[in-house]
């Protein structure tokens, strides 16, 4: 298998986090961007001093910086997202730009990017949700509809080989067995992050195969993991508030967990 060198956007996220965690044991190269380099220190002591790791800090819109942290990467994992139901939320489309911006001049040679989404904005599945699958769409509109807008600003450009990485919920457990699956209504409902870490860098490393694909994971062989009720409900109770009195969403902010 050959050794890719990997550009890992939003390493101080919880899914990036785990991707360096992941890959920093391996022979692979890492290119690490964060906006904080104290935060990437705490969340990785040692990292920015790790032989097989080159930092990147600044923010994505320093389109020189950017640039520079994508060149010569086999693959890039976009893990910069929200997951506050935040009106007008704009991340996804940001950084979608941002990539877009920094990778025109590797058109003739472009790096995979797995850009990280949800399973419940693919188009093939949206029409068949069910009730539940709905309701969770109406309470986190504005986080969906920002990363559908992305998804189509870098569906724009085909010179881009893009996999669109669809997970389930996300929640904090044990690592799993992972296999991926072009069909995301088989995709798992819950899905832990490290999990997702190992299967966002599967999809990079088999980028041929899922080019152009919305790609769901089935982790655990399919069996069901279990979520933390408690946390479920303080992370959606501020969200159902953004979603019935926008103006109120700030009120509710400061009980997301961290």
């Amino acid at each position: 298998m050959p050794t890719y060198r990997y550009a890992i956007l939003g390493a101080t996220g919880q899914t990036g986090s785990e991707i360096v965690k992941l890959l920093l044991p391996t022979s692979a190269h890492l290119n690490v961007y964060a906006r904080d380099a104290a935060r990437l220190e705490a969340k990785h002591p040692g990292l920015q001093s790790a032989a097989n790791v080159t930092t990147f800090i600044g923010d994505l819109s320093d389109t020189a910086l950017l640039s520079s942290c994508l060149a010569g990467c086999d693959v890039v994992l976009s893990t910069v997202a929200q997951n506050q139901n935040e009106p007008g939320c704009s991340i996804a489309q940001r950084t979608a730009q941002a990539l877009i911006t920094a990778l025109e001049s590797r058109k003739e040679n472009c790096p995979t990017v797995v850009f990280l989404a949800s399973f419940s904005v693919d188009p093939s599945r949206a029409a068949n949700h069910t009730f539940a699958g709905r309701a969770l769409h109406a309470v986190l509109n504005n986080v969906y509809s920002d990363l559908e807008h992305a998804i189509v600003l870098l569906q724009q450009h085909p010179w881009i080989p893009l996999v669109v990485a669809a997970p389930g919920g996300l929640v904090h457990d044990a690592p799993h067995t992972v296999e991926l699956t072009a069909d995301t209504a088989l995709a798992s409902p819950l899905t832990g992050y490290a999990d997702l870490a190992k299967g966002m860098v599967m999809m990079g490393d088999e980028g041929s195969k899922w080019k152009g694909e919305y790609v769901g994971m089935v982790v655990n062989g399919g069996k069901p993991i279990e979520a933390n009720p408690a946390a479920l409900m303080r992370y959606l109770l501020p969200n159902v508030l953004a979603m019935v009195c926008p103006p109120l969403w700030r009120a509710g902010r400061n009980y997301w967990p961290v």
